[in-house]
């Protein structure tokens, strides 16, 4: 986990504060989060990557009925 300040530079960003809130409800794909942020898939995957490498969420691989892995996000995070 990072330190208190990198924290809330982390979570500053209004976009990232959105899908911690929902992550913390449910697990989600990036494409549901872009879909209900109304943001790009671009966005949000950015967005998750800095989540995720700073220990707020976590990503499991899910095989997808078309074909590759997709990312399914969840998050620990209190509402």
């Amino acid at each position: 986990m990072v330190d208190f300040d990198e924290a809330l530079n982390i979570l500053e960003n209004k976009a990232r504060r959105d899908i911690l809130r929902r992550l913390a409800k449910e697990p989600h794909y990036p494409l549901q989060l872009s879909e209900l942020l109304d943001i790009s898939q671009q966005a949000v995957v950015k967005h998750l990557r800095v989540l995720e490498e700073n220990g707020f969420v976590e990503s499991e691989k899910i095989p997808s009925v078309k074909g590759g892995p997709c990312l399914l996000y969840t998050s620990d995070a209190a509402d």
